[in-house]
């Protein structure tokens, strides 16, 4: 069986969101106890902890910049959390905390557009009412999102069950644009155009489709480059979606998992990978045209979060000793996955990915 790298084991509960951050130097987590760890990647170490950051299950947490920490909880609450750190030791102090609709588990998303933070999150999930908040300024504008789905029994509020903003090239390829992808529990995938200076009707539909899904959509993203959307859900499915004209159309036949159930999806532009984390314990990876490379079993209990550093190398302008600066620009690219079993594992993704290769090239043989 294929080992990672290293295993962070500060967590008692069920570890639910990990987030690279500050050009990778840095790793935030929650768990299922409310707890929040920011880790520092050259050290592998612990750098602050808040217990209690919220009464509940700490649903999905992010770095923005270098020095601030956003979590959101089943308490109903995002809190944005400033870091003061130093190598060794910080601390994260709580600077403001906004109302959230967390019952459907809906996770908030963020993006960076015309240098500012933005992050949406729900408001309402029955209503489709979601919230588009400036970071800096704190200025917030509402977004309609809802959605009516069609039963047996007639008409009914189809729940947003995951979303997704993106700042991306616009389609004349000339501008750039805020984009939010929503999926819904009737399997309905619904991408909408941001317009942050419209204060009134800031967001309108762009496409839609009826995706290949048979359970509820748990998880999105997308692919800026090859403009495709990748979607996974409590079925076994994993589907990828191509922009056309006014809607959408599968880009590649849908995959079919072993197993049913994943809790998030994610794509990697520069390594054609998508990545997996399934409930039966295995992160399972596929190339961008949805074609299986591998499964990775190690942890002990579903999988909750993945994410993948981006090898930046600006974060090493601030090292000051030149061998130490020249080790951490040729460091692997990494892929932390987190699971209800309280560890987050770290694996270099090529040797990973390389190794699982080879163990399936052999069981073949």
């Amino acid at each position: 069986m294929i080992q990672p790298d290293f295993v962070f084991r500060g967590h008692q509960a069920a570890v639910n969101s990990v987030c690279f951050f500050s050009d990778d130097r840095l790793l935030v987590s929650g768990d299922q106890d409310g707890c929040l760890i920011v880790w520092n990647m050259m050290l592998k170490r612990q750098l602050a902890k808040v217990t209690g950051a919220h009464t509940a299950a700490i649903l999905s947490v992010c770095g923005l910049g270098t020095d601030t920490v956003v979590s959101q909880g089943r308490d109903n609450k995002l809190c944005i959390w400033a870091l003061d750190a130093s190598e060794f030791s910080g601390e994260l102090r709580l600077i403001r905390t906004l109302a959230v609709d967390s019952m459907n588990f809906c996770k908030f998303s963020y993006a960076t557009f015309q240098g500012t933070s933005w992050i949406v999150f729900l408001l309402g999930a029955g209503a489709g009412e979601a919230c588009l908040l400036d970071v800096s300024s704190g200025e917030q504008n509402s977004l309609d999102i809802g959605h009516q789905s069609r039963t047996k029994a007639g008409s009914r509020d189809d729940l947003p069950m995951c979303i997704k903003l993106v700042a991306s090239a616009g389609e004349d390829r000339d501008s750039q644009e805020l984009e939010l992808f929503v999926g819904y529990e009737s399997t309905m995938l619904r991408q909408f155009l941001i317009n942050v200076s419209d204060t009134k009707m800031p967001a309108a539909l762009r496409r839609s489709v009826t995706t290949a899904h048979s359970e509820p959509i748990m998880s999105l993203d997308y692919d800026s480059q090859r403009q495709l959307v990748y979607t996974c859900a409590a079925d076994n499915k994993v589907c990828c979606y191509a922009a056309d004209g006014s809607r959408f159309k599968e880009h590649a036949a849908a995959v079919e998992l072993k197993n049913p159930g994943s809790s998030e999806i994610r794509c990697f532009s520069a390594l054609d990978l998508v990545a997996v984390a399934g409930w039966d314990y295995a992160t399972h990876l596929l190339t961008s045209d949805l074609v299986p490379t591998a499964s990775i079993a190690f942890h002990r209990a579903a999988l909750t979060s993945i994410d993948v550093s981006a090898l930046s190398t600006a974060g090493a302008d601030g090292i000051a000793d030149e061998y130490v600066r020249q080790r951490w620009n040729s460091r692997s690219r990494w892929m932390a996955v987190a699971s209800r079993d309280s560890r987050i594992s770290l694996w270099d993704i090529d040797h990973t990915i390389a190794s699982a290769a080879r163990s399936c090239g052999s069981a073949d043989a």
